[in-house]
């Protein structure tokens, strides 16, 4: 029982937010780890911080958490217990706000997140008994939900939240609406193609801004069937790009999955996006749930697609994980294919606060075999939340010079933050950035914010 005295605020006596998540959490594709004793001691020391430097302030383990020095402390207490320098962070940043502010990251990139998703949770809950897949999404995306949002649950993860979270509470400047294939009439289905494209065009036309772009799903195990339906989604839906699972056949196909270089499956799909000009591919790889055809999430299919699809972009969501490295090694083994793209949704959030030098491995291994120009950026957001805790890391990380010296990894540079948070995927979908960055500083998402902060 919560008693308050005279002198305690509500606030003090609600459970601490940290700014970042400690502990691998779920993202609907994969089921959590339990926390392990180094994350329990990076929790103990970030209280430690919050009790040593935020009650000089006046604030509560909560308020402190929300600020500046708050997040910086979240970083110093995960470089002192795993031992080596991952975020680039002092401890004065965590004792003082203003030192905080000032050696904050820059925030002025063009930041483009092209992994989020929402779900329709009324759907899948009337679903929930007549469905597998629909009660596994349910239980996995409600108890996640409740766990990280006090009071929230299943029914929260819905377009106002998508909105709030993406647009209002973090710095992404665009997004991709990514979904999930399925047959139509699946009792299954997380979010319908009509209703994804029906969000980007909603808040393109209220910002007066193209904020937002959306995929297309095709399904390839259903044949001419999945191409009618890609002319369709085309043609009615004027999508951005196409979103594909091959870990999935695809409900009432027969097919538990399928290979990107199966020149009767895959092959007819690569040809109709290349006839209808829609040539960002993005692949799900990797993160294999358990409804999910595990060889078929591996990456042994994409350089051979690639290299038999050279006018089309193949964007591989996750980069794979955890096949980082064989994605990796294969550009290694063919340096001459340039249309493979590794992305960072839930791979970089899951690593960053779950083991700090998997994060690094990763980084290194892709910045060694793809470069800095190749790397996109996505957080599977609001899976996570809001995705700014997700750029604020990635501003702030560094992979440590024991890492570097030992592994021959290259550095990541400010530069290459940029390239990657936003500059990348602009190229790949002929998105102007000075000209659009522009535009959204006066749209009205741009003026919604400078009202809130007022």
């Amino acid at each position: 029982m919560i008693i308050l005295s005279g002198k305690k605020t509500i606030e003090e006596d609600l459970t601490p937010v940290p700014p970042l998540p400690t502990q691998v959490l779920t993202n609907r594709e994969f089921i959590p780890l339990p926390k392990t004793d180094a994350q329990r001691k990076v929790d103990y020391l970030l209280n430690e911080y919050a009790d040593k430097y935020g009650k000089k302030r006046g604030l509560s383990r909560r308020s402190f958490f929300k600020t500046a020095s708050g997040f910086a402390a979240a970083l110093l207490a995960m470089n002192k217990v795993y031992g080596m320098k991952f975020f680039d962070v002092e401890e004065v940043e965590a004792a003082d706000e203003g030192a905080a502010l000032a050696k904050k990251k820059p925030g002025n990139q063009f930041v483009f997140d092209v992994q989020t998703h929402y779900l329709d949770a009324p759907a899948l809950k009337a679903n929930y008994s007549k469905a597998l897949g629909a009660k596994m999404i349910v239980d996995l995306l409600d108890g996640f939900r409740k766990s990280t949002v006090k009071g929230s649950g299943l029914m929260d993860l819905n377009r106002a939240t998508y909105i709030k979270e993406i647009f209002l509470d973090s710095e992404t400047a665009m997004c991709i609406m990514s979904g999930v294939p399925y047959v139509p009439g699946s009792p299954a289905t997380l979010l319908p193609i009509e209703e994804m494209v029906g969000t980007r065009d909603e808040v393109n036309a209220k910002a007066g801004t193209r904020r937002m772009l959306s995929h297309g799903l095709p399904v390839p195990t259903r044949g001419k069937a999945n191409l009618d339906e890609m002319e369709r989604q085309v043609k009615e839906f004027k999508i951005d790009g196409w979103k594909l699972y091959p870990g999935d056949g695809g409900e009432g196909t027969g097919y538990r999955g399928w290979y990107m270089d199966d020149e009767k499956i895959a092959y007819p799909v690569w040809e109709k996006a290349k006839q209808q000009g829609i040539k960002n591919i993005s692949v799900h790889k990797g993160l294999a749930a358990l409804w999910f055809s595990v060889p078929h999430c591996k990456v042994d299919d994409v350089h051979k697609a690639a290299e038999d699809w050279p006018d089309l972009n193949f964007i591989v969501y996750h980069s794979g994980f955890p096949w980082v490295s064989d994605l990796a090694y294969s550009q290694g083994f063919k340096p001459h294919v340039a249309n493979v793209f590794p992305e960072l949704g839930s791979t970089f959030a899951s690593t960053v606060v779950g083991s700090p030098v998997t994060a690094a491995h990763v980084v290194g291994q892709l910045l060694t075999h793809f470069g800095p120009d190749r790397i996109i950026w996505g957080t599977d957001s609001i899976w996570w939340g809001s995705p700014q805790w997700q750029i604020d890391a990635l501003r702030k990380f560094r992979i440590p010079d024991e890492m570097v010296a030992g592994y021959g990894y290259r550095q990541i540079t400010d530069e290459d933050k940029t390239k990657i948070l936003g500059l990348n995927a602009a190229k790949l979908y002929g998105i102007n950035v000075e000209e659009t960055m522009k535009k959204l500083s006066m749209d009205g998402i741009s003026h919604m914010k400078k009202v809130m902060n007022a």
